[in-house]
């Protein structure tokens, strides 16, 4: 199974524990960054969008520019601009940098903050949409003609694009956990991101209906999801840095309080602080969260839910558990995850720049080895002659 490492490219140096100040958007940190993850053995990085962020598209094209070998994972909201346009757009991008383009469909998990952006959709209507927009652009990446379309949300004659992906197609990754996102998710999505790392438990049921909704539309799935990490050189080190962040983000906690009372300015690290506007805040995946902030504090191999307790009074998102320990203990962790069908991790500290190389350096190496390993060991000869 093919492993994918990813990282999340911001417009700056920020994470849940940063210190208020600096630039809003540090252009010269999204280049730092972009290289840094394209030296350090990423695969690719997610851009991400939302109704107050800097333009993905604009970042993504700029970091195309001066990498050699790092995709991208472009976060893109249907809705705003023609699916035919997005294609070109997503194509053009492929082309500039040699087939490293990538489209994460983002439909939106709380109304109020699609309202910023005027999207007055519900989710289901959105997800609808978000198919469609999806199947549009699939075909214009693929025509070869003019051809028209007339659905429920797009209508347009002769459309063709001189343009199209560097290697016939780009991929498309997609989240949410509703019935209807499996769903439409399935017809048109080639990577479903989970949000975030679960109980080995509730991950392998997570893993199970998502197969089952791939299996029913006959379409091969592959699997990615968040990481948290927390390292050390030794596990005592990495406990004492967990220690750290928490009390960081208990400061974060009371610094959103004391903003949303009106005392102080009202937005934050790359996120508004009205708790309407969290996207995950009164969702399914923030009473997921809740579920495991009220049960133990340390759930199978290393994954810790102290980050988890630690936001549940954010007005930005809560995290989900981390995994702490080790390089070698940590993707030993990771590997439970890996077994089940995941091959892709989008690994996150506190320390967005300087985990770069730290993941790089002590992490990625000891996964890809561990993922190379079981792979040859689980991998069946076909016999000669046999067809594959």
């Amino acid at each position: 199974m093919p492993l994918e490492i990813l990282g999340v490219l911001l417009h700056r140096n920020a994470s849940e524990i940063s210190p208020p100040g600096g630039p809003a958007f540090d252009a010269g940190m999204v280049g730092q960054l972009a290289r840094a993850f394209d030296a350090n053995g990423f695969d690719r990085v997610l851009i991400l969008q939302n109704s107050f962020a800097p333009d993905p598209f604009a970042i993504a094209s700029y970091a195309a520019g001066i990498t050699r070998r790092l995709a991208f994972m472009v976060a893109h909201r249907p809705g705003f601009i023609a699916p035919t346009m997005a294609a070109r757009m997503f194509a053009t991008l492929d082309n500039l940098s040699g087939g490293r383009a990538g489209v994460h469909v983002i439909t939106g998990a709380n109304d109020l903050e699609l309202a910023c952006d005027g999207d007055y959709q519900t989710k289901d209507r959105r997800y609808a949409r978000s198919g469609e927009y999806v199947e549009i652009m699939r075909k214009v990446w693929a025509a070869r003609e003019p051809f028209s379309h007339d659905g429920e949300w797009y209508r347009f004659d002769d459309a063709l694009a001189e343009v199209r992906p560097a290697g016939g197609a780009i991929p498309v990754y997609w989240g949410g956990a509703s019935p209807l996102a499996l769903e439409v998710g399935a017809r048109v999505a080639d990577v479903y991101a989970i949000g975030g790392l679960k109980p080995l438990a509730q991950m392998a049921e997570t893993v199970g209906q998502l197969k089952a909704a791939w299996a029913a539309a006959g379409r091969p799935l592959r699997l990615q999801t968040s990481a948290r990490v927390i390292l050390g050189d030794t596990e005592e080190e990495a406990w004492r840095a967990a220690r750290d962040v928490i009390e960081a983000l208990r400061e974060t906690a009371a610094a959103q309080q004391r903003k949303i009372a009106g005392k102080a300015e009202a937005t934050g690290t790359a996120m508004r602080l009205d708790p309407r506007l969290a996207t995950t805040r009164g969702g399914s995946g923030r009473d997921e969260l809740e579920a495991l902030a009220s049960g133990g504090e340390l759930v199978d191999k290393r994954l810790w839910t102290g980050i988890t307790r630690a936001s549940i009074d954010f007005s930005t998102p809560m995290l989900p558990p981390a995994l702490v320990g080790t390089a070698e203990q940590v993707a030993d962790a990771m590997m439970d995850y890996y077994r089940m069908g995941i091959g892709g991790f989008l690994l996150r500290g506190f320390d967005l720049l300087g985990d770069i190389a730290v993941h790089g350096r002590e992490l990625i190496p000891r996964l890809r080895d561990l993922a190379a390993r079981h792979d040859a060991e689980t991998s069946v000869a076909v016999p000669a002659g046999a067809q594959a």
